[in-house]
């Protein structure tokens, strides 16, 4: 195993595995209380924490904290990429239980001078973390645009949905390119199959076709929950 490839990040929103309960206790089983511990969560802690600052937050706390987010976490496996076998869940587990997790606090001082003393901690990933992504897109060479590696599935729609307008306006703009027996119902019919064609691929749907009673469904309908989600990503890709 000690050979094998991977990278931990957070668990994505419909792929947690552990879920904590309100006396405190993390388990897998979700029960009537058990609050998810995924990306979402760990955005949110890390704003949480961010607004009250290290002074704020005691040891016993941050304990916690550290245990949460470690349970949080998932492994993504890239032995395959190379001919490995593949992590077993077993691995999985091992790996995790073997992973040190640590929050560290940037500070701000507000100096009376009008000058702030700043900290930025950069984190610098262990071993193989960038070099599989970028082995990769070294094989890959020049192509069109560019999707950012270990993206989810969620984050292609919320992307669609929040680029609506624009994408509505570039087929709104094809009216002005004079196109021999172009008509007015034409470009209505155009832009009405454009606005319900991006409606359509922001929605998640089960098994039968129909909009899914899904976790992605609601963080489609909340800036709020997206926003906390895309830090957890974010934070955690940074320290994979």
């Amino acid at each position: 195993m000690s050979d094998s490839k991977y990278v931990i990040v957070g668990s994505e929103v419909d792929q947690a595995e552990y879920y904590l309960h309100g006396d405190g206790s993390i388990d897998r089983d979700k029960g009537a209380d058990g609050q998810p511990l995924n990306v979402e969560y760990i955005g949110k802690l890390m704003v949480e924490l961010s607004k009250r600052g290290e002074k704020n937050v005691g040891e016993d706390e941050l304990d916690r904290y550290q245990d949460h987010i470690k349970h949080a976490l998932m492994v993504q496996d890239f032995s395959v990429q190379d001919g490995g076998a593949v992590l077993s869940d077993s691995d999985r587990d091992n790996i995790l239980e073997g992973t040190d997790v640590r929050i560290e606090f940037e500070t701000r001082d507000r100096c009376h001078n009008g000058v702030d003393k700043n900290s930025r901690i950069l984190v610098v990933p262990s071993d193989q973390t960038l070099e599989i992504t970028d082995a990769l897109l070294q094989a890959t060479g020049q192509a069109e645009g560019f999707r950012p590696p270990l993206s989810y599935e969620l984050d292609k729609a919320l992307m669609l949905a929040s680029l609506k307008a624009e994408i509505v306006e570039i087929a709104r703009e094809f009216a002005a390119k004079g196109v021999a027996g172009w008509t007015q119902q034409l470009q209505d019919a155009l832009e009405a199959h454009v606005i319900d064609a991006v409606q359509q691929r922001s929605i998640f749907r089960d098994a039968n076709g129909a909009p899914a009673d899904d976790v992605k469904n609601e963080i489609m309908k909340s800036p709020l929950r997206a926003f906390y989600r895309s830090v957890g990503i974010y934070a955690t890709n940074m320290c994979r």
